[in-house]
């Protein structure tokens, strides 16, 4: 099995497992894993490709968009389950101390003389 051959194996069943799966930290640490172990491959490859080797890195190509798109995919997840703590943890304060953050927009200005 040929480094190309290899390298578009590794992508093929990266996809699969990235593939509409919830973000958690098993599967952080595989792509981790994945990443690591594909720039190894990608040092390995050398120019001189034979025509098997061109149609591997031509499939490879093909499922770099999905596998870039499932990464975003869980980027953004990873993003709002961020920002939802924040906000949880910004209420939580609120609760907790509700004269901390005291605002001057809403004085009362009597206009009686």
């Amino acid at each position: 099995m040929g480094k190309a051959e290899l390298f578009y194996n590794e992508t093929k069943n990266m996809l699969a497992k990235v593939k509409d799966a919830p973000e958690s930290d098993e599967l952080l640490q595989a792509i981790e894993d994945f990443l690591q172990k594909r720039d190894g491959l990608i040092k390995e490859i050398k120019p001189p490709l034979s025509h098997e080797e061109k149609l591997e890195m031509k499939k490879v190509l093909e499922l770099e968009p999905l596998v870039a798109a499932e990464l975003k995919r869980l980027q953004q997840d990873i993003k709002k389950e961020l920002l939802q703590t924040k906000k949880k943890r910004t209420l939580h304060q609120t609760y907790r101390n509700p004269y901390n953050n005291i605002t001057i927009d809403g004085t009362y200005y009597d206009k009686r003389k």
